[in-house]
């Protein structure tokens, strides 16, 4: 029971709120059938749960927040009440409705799910949708980006971006409280990444819980705005059609000082105007107490004005570099565009992204990295005059707007300026040098939307980087046609694995010494349906930019596996195929499971050798090193492949144990009595053999070639001299007819 006191207090709010909105709302015109509907109902029950601010709440029985007030005016609308059906969370509410407890759930959004229960009338509230995360989180913008991290994110049970967010990413990771308060709790502590929630209801709830280490992180394209109306049991299709007349008759001066009363209010507002209520019964008439609360409203709505620019900023700012955010960019190319199609006036797009930077992250830490991006930003800003737009991106990518790109060369000049800023030195802990790859794309020349003007000058930044990097380069339509003629390869290699269109090939490796055929080496190709067999050359690299190559790779080591051992089986039983290995498969180690592969295959790791190139051994020493030991601990041996090509040390051979040296086809190409060429072959085939390697020259194409190997002590030889690569037949064919040894190099 109220106290007599409070019991005032309640009755004084409803003749404030009636006077109040009395003069600005007026009945809705019903329909006779309408009518004695609503009559027949007596009364409409609206299921509504606690702890929603500012949407929803009830304290002291007394229904507050957006929802109560929208149901005062539909209420005075319709001539019906609308009893309050009070539940301990959104989802109990769901449930009530949808056993027929009540006739309503309000400010609920559309979802399929919910659809099989509820009609849904026409939307009269709108609420952005954030991230909260800690403060010391770096930025997203991108619900994608948390998908592929597997972050974890809270979600409130039952709300309806649950159920969105469950259709569209059923991959997300996503767990679910009761209230935003345990949310921000778990936040807090660090027990998952982020909650999604309302702009609105994540501001207060922050400011109410006093959270000083938690921030809005960013708002998603994904989930920009949810649509919130009434939701209406299915069977009562007349009640749904009453509340959209009620809905389209709010008038709009009534529905904004509303949006503008709960939407940018905090909790602490009507905790005062509680108070300011029971002092205004005691101390003063309706009339007073009616000046005063405007008065005391004003005073704190400009305090909650500069909160709202502080939660705004937050969303459309990097909170690293200030600069704008994804968000905003998109929002000032959007003005742009529709400024250049109306005045026929141009501009330039520069995508900038630092090369090397990811190096300075692994050798410093993140912090430094961190300062690095600063100090980017601010230079590449001084590059720009004030009409110029920079942006972060995200990661150490920056985007630049430029006016009048009519003028080519104030395009180039701006971007040689933002090179020579920024390959400059960097003071962190100590000097650092970055250089960039500045991608440049023209409106309307090469596009008049946003999503061909990114997709442009990501292509050309791309191509600046295969120019070198350090360097600028404008995008061109041929560009364009080398997108889509890989995105039609990939699309082609991912069919080529579902329908086993590749094949190994296996090119047979002589002993110079005896002349026998012991080794082969496995070679991937594809037998395209329609362009028969495709170049390695133009495939394989595709394959590794996709990380495809870690299940093909995968494919080829077992086949070449059991090739050998059938080979061991029927011809040779000493014969080894080497496989080669490719740079991604051992930064996603995918290489790592190919002994266990070897024994539930029951073959003998002496079967197989692995071909590494020289690049690699040297780009990821401690990477490669750790399973090259692996390897070789069982028995598995180790082939370094273009050997003369880069340049590792003979400390390097000798720390990682290498079984085989393969000269480079480009030593044996001009090898002749007096060349230089073949002064190089014999003196690597020297210093192999002094530290206990084995010797395979590529690319034997003749007689003379094998002869001049075989005088220096080559060990073993492959090439077309000996025999092309062959399928799995011909290559068992070709051993059974070369079991005696024969003078092969004559």
């Amino acid at each position: 029971m109220f106290s007599p006191f409070r019991q005032a207090s309640s009755l004084l709010f409803l003749i404030v709120y009636c006077l109040f909105t009395s003069q600005q709302v007026s009945g809705v015109t019903l329909t006779l059938e309408e009518k004695g509907y609503l009559n027949s109902l007596g009364e409409i029950r609206l299921c509504t749960a606690v702890d929603s601010m500012p949407l929803d709440d009830v304290i002291d029985g007394k229904h507050i927040g957006i929802n109560a007030e929208y149901m005062r005016i539909f209420e005075t609308f319709i001539q019906t009440p609308i009893v309050l059906h009070e539940t301990s969370s959104w989802y109990n509410s769901l449930l009530a409705v949808k056993n027929g407890e009540c006739e309503i759930i309000a400010l609920a959004a559309k979802t399929p799910q919910r659809e099989a229960y509820l009609l849904f009338t026409d939307s009269y509230v709108s609420i952005p949708f954030v991230v909260v995360t800690t403060q010391e989180k770096f930025f997203i913008s991108r619900l994608s980006e948390l998908i592929e991290k597997q972050l974890t994110l809270g979600v409130q049970k039952g709300y309806a971006y649950v159920d969105l967010l469950k259709n569209k990413h059923p991959d997300a990771i996503l767990i679910e409280v009761e209230s935003t308060e345990e949310a921000l709790e778990k936040v807090s502590r660090g027990e998952i990444f982020g909650f999604l929630t309302g702009l609105n209801m994540a501001g207060y709830s922050i400011q109410q819980g006093g959270y000083t280490n938690l921030k809005i992180n960013g708002q998603f394209d994904e989930l920009s705005v949810i649509q919130l109306g009434i939701g209406v049991r299915k069977e009562m299709p007349l009640l749904k059609d009453i509340f959209n007349k009620a809905i389209s008759s709010v008038p709009a001066e009534v529905k904004k000082r509303v949006d503008n009363s709960w939407l940018s209010i905090r909790y602490e507002i009507v905790e005062d105007y509680q108070r300011l209520i029971q002092f205004s019964v005691v101390a003063a008439t309706i009339l007073l107490f009616l000046g005063y609360r405007q008065y005391h409203l004003k005073r704190l709505n400009a305090k909650l004005e500069d909160r709202e620019k502080a939660i705004w900023r937050q969303a459309n700012f990097d909170f690293l570099t200030e600069l704008p955010n994804r968000r905003l960019f998109q929002d000032r190319l959007s003005q742009k565009l529709s400024k250049s199609m109306r005045s026929q006036i141009s501009f330039a797009l520069m995508l900038i992204d630092l090369d090397g930077f990811k190096e300075i992250n692994d050798t410093w830490g993140h912090d430094q990295g961190d300062e690095m991006l600063i100090e980017t930003a601010k230079r590449i800003k001084d590059c720009l005059r004030k009409s110029d737009t920079i942006a972060r991106l995200g990661g150490d990518e920056f985007v630049v707007l430029l006016d009048d790109s009519a003028q080519g060369m104030n395009v180039e000049m701006v971007a040689q300026k933002i090179l020579r800023a920024l390959s400059e030195p960097f003071n962190l802990k100590e000097q650092a040098f970055v250089s960039a790859s500045i991608g440049i794309t023209l409106c309307p020349r090469d596009g008049n939307n946003m999503v061909e003007l990114l997709k442009n000058a990501d292509q050309a930044m791309y191509a600046a980087k295969d120019k070198g990097r350090n360097n600028f380069h404008y995008f061109t339509p041929e560009m364009q046609a080398t997108a889509v003629h890989r995105m039609q390869m990939i699309s082609e290699l991912r069919t080529a694995i579902e329908t086993d269109q590749f094949e190994v090939f296996y090119q047979p490796i002589v002993n110079l010494k005896t002349q026998q055929f012991d080794k082969a080496e496995a070679l991937l190709r594809w037998r395209h349906p329609q362009k028969g067999l495709v170049s390695p050359l133009d495939f394989i690299p595709i394959l590794e930019e996709t990380g495809l190559i870690n299940q093909v790779g995968r494919w080829v080591f077992i086949q070449a596996a059991k090739q050998a051992a059938n080979i061991r089986e029927w011809v040779n039983p000493a014969f080894q195929i080497s496989i080669n290995t490719s740079p991604i498969q051992y930064l996603s180690r995918s290489t790592f499971g190919f002994v266990s592969l070897l024994d539930d295959l029951n073959i003998p790791p002496s079967a197989v050798a692995i071909e590494i190139t020289e690049s690699t051994l040297m780009e990821q020493v401690d990477l490669v090193s750790q399973h090259l030991f692996d390897l070789r601990d069982n028995g598995v041996q180790v082939s370094l492949d273009d050997f003369g090509t880069g340049y590792s040390s003979l400390a390097y051979l000798k720390k990682f144990d290498i079984d085989y040296l393969k000269i480079d086809k480009s030593f044996v190409d001009n090898l002749s009595a007096d060349s230089n060429d073949l002064v190089l072959c014999e003196a690597m085939i020297v210093m192999a053999h002094k530290i206990g390697l084995s010797v395979i020259a590529e690319g034997v194409e003749d007689s003379r070639q094998a002869n001049l190997l075989k005088s220096v002590n080559c060990d073993f030889a492959q090439g077309y001299h000996f025999a092309r690569p062959l399928d799995e037949q011909q290559l068992v064919e070709f051993l059974q007819n070369h079991t005696n040894p024969k003078n092969l190099t004559a």
